[in-house]
């Protein structure tokens, strides 16, 4: 497997890891801030629609500007600091602010991770690569999600939202190793 896919399944299997420790207490959060389901709706709705538009507005962007590495590394940071605003948060609409930022972070990532990926694949092995990466990817997510039920209960939120940072932290550091 190449250098850079190891580097980026590292990254990924922390970050995702960390978002899905949050996953199945997410909707308990935001009732404990004053919430309700309609909240946790919304919040998740403005992840994803941002995430959309910014996704065509950051396809201008210039690849001469910033590196993948530096794109990849800077989102993953953004994320971090989202996960952080978690620990300031104590109403629904800074749920919602918060998302706007994680989703920006994400924008950010994904297209030179996607970038990363696609020239760092091996011809011939790109199933055998892709089966690897999301198999793993995805047994972490579970993982995480488990984790962050347990760990919410013993541990209280906001050492959750500390752990999550703590694993962006890290995912943007590991990328900082990436190829150029």
């Amino acid at each position: 497997m190449h250098r850079n896919i190891k580097i980026l399944l590292t990254a990924s299997i922390l970050i995702h890891s960390g978002t899905n420790l949050l996953a199945p207490v997410f909707a308990i959060y935001i009732k404990d801030i004053g919430g309700t389901m309609i909240d946790a709706g919304v919040a998740v709705g403005v992840y994803a629609i941002l995430k959309g538009i910014l996704y065509f507005a950051f396809n201008r962007l210039s690849k001469d500007k910033l590196s993948h590495k530096a794109m990849i590394s800077g989102g993953y940071f953004i994320m971090f600091v989202g996960y952080v605003l978690y620990l300031f948060a104590y109403i629904p609409f800074h749920v919602y602010l918060i998302q706007a930022v994680l989703s920006i972070g994400e924008t950010i990532i994904t297209p030179s991770w996607s970038s990363v990926i696609a020239v760092s694949l091996e011809k011939g092995k790109e199933r055998h690569i892709y089966s690897h990466f999301y198999g793993y990817r995805s047994f972490f997510e579970g993982l995480g999600a488990i984790a962050g039920g347990l760990f919410a209960v013993g541990f209280g939120f906001n050492m959750l939202f500390f752990l999550m940072a703590v694993l962006a932290l890290t995912s943007s550091a590991i990328s900082l190793f990436l190829k150029e």
